[in-house]
């Protein structure tokens, strides 16, 4: 198992209530081309309250990445856990946040 090489929360208030944002890239950031987080194996997922049910969306991919259903998860920590293993089926390799 690794750490997880690129894994970024951020929130955004910009609707009536609080959604969550994670960025994540499976490559090292100094293995992105020209440094840019886009042109590496990323997905960007967020995550939102939905009517009254907890919803985790990937709304942005790189090449080569894998599909992502949306998905109904019960608190953060799993949706967190949906997202890693993902990462790991893309990357071949088990991550875990640090």
């Amino acid at each position: 198992m690794s750490t997880v090489p690129h894994f970024k929360r951020s929130t955004s208030t910009l609707s009536c209530s609080e959604s969550v944002f994670f960025h994540v890239s499976c490559d090292s950031p100094d293995a992105w081309v020209n440094n840019i987080f886009h042109n590496s194996r990323y997905g960007i997922f967020h995550l939102k309250t939905e009517a009254g049910k907890l919803k985790l969306e990937l709304t942005s991919k790189g090449l080569n990445t894998n599909k992502f259903r949306k998905a109904t998860v019960k608190s953060e920590e799993h949706a967190i856990n949906k997202i890693l293993a993902w990462m790991s089926d893309i990357a071949g390799d088990s991550f875990f946040l640090a």
